[in-house]
């Protein structure tokens, strides 16, 4: 899963620049400029939700996506490949369900 197209997509969905998107979530646009190139890390949870709250989406579901990009870019790190994202969704799911 990448993050950065995700991200990309959702805001030009919105109708919002780089810099709008950061102004109303309290971030850089560099910040954001990082997020949609891959150069940072996929998103906190606290960010995620930011930034549904601001594109009108759900929460949930951004932080699920970065979520799923932060675990495959770790798990590639340590040398676990081949992991599928639908793998990685589902330890999500019981990960959220036990807040």
């Amino acid at each position: 899963m990448r993050f950065g197209p995700y991200l990309k997509s959702l805001r030009r969905k919105a109708g919002l620049t780089q810099l709008e998107l950061a102004q109303k979530c309290g971030l850089s646009d560099a910040y954001v400029n990082r997020l949609e190139t891959q150069m940072a890390d996929p998103p906190t949870r606290k960010v995620c939700y930011c930034l549904a709250r601001v594109l009108g989406l759900d929460g949930d579901e951004v932080w699920k996506q970065a979520f799923i990009a932060r675990a495959e870019r770790w798990l590639k790190k340590e040398g676990f490949r081949g992991l599928s994202s639908e793998v990685i969704s589902n330890f999500f799911e019981v990960l959220n369900s036990r807040q």
